[in-house]
């Protein structure tokens, strides 16, 4: 009598089996109608070849007004974020101070000019 369960247990095992490959044969094929739908899309949508770009080189290749402008704005930030660090750490002595964390006030250091950095 168990050859009787076992049968109809591998029967409706292959038939499952079966069910979800033909389903997943079905989805398949979908998604190749839908890629190939796309596709065409693609292809009308592409105007084809875009117009070539002339490369921006800043540095020792590049044009020098490019390269003094590039050293320039890098110079800018640099300050810039020295100043912002400067005042930050002047705060934060100064919260510190007033905590009592510290014997002295800290005050911010003037920043060293340009021309005396290089």
């Amino acid at each position: 009598m168990w050859w009787l369960v076992w049968i109809v247990l591998a029967l409706g095992a292959l038939g499952t089996g079966a069910l979800l490959l033909l389903r997943l044969w079905r989805q398949a094929k979908a998604l190749g109608r839908e890629a190939a739908a796309a596709g065409e899309l693609t292809a009308r949508l592409d105007p084809g070849e875009p117009a070539p770009v002339a490369p921006h080189v800043p540095g020792a290749t590049g044009d020098r007004a490019t390269l003094a402008a590039a050293v320039a704005a890098r110079a800018r930030i640099a300050d810039e974020r020295g100043r912002r660090r400067r005042a930050r750490l002047a705060r934060a002595g100064a919260r510190w101070h007033a905590h009592g964390l510290t014997d002295r006030p800290v005050t911010p250091a003037e920043p060293a000019p340009l021309a005396a950095r290089e």
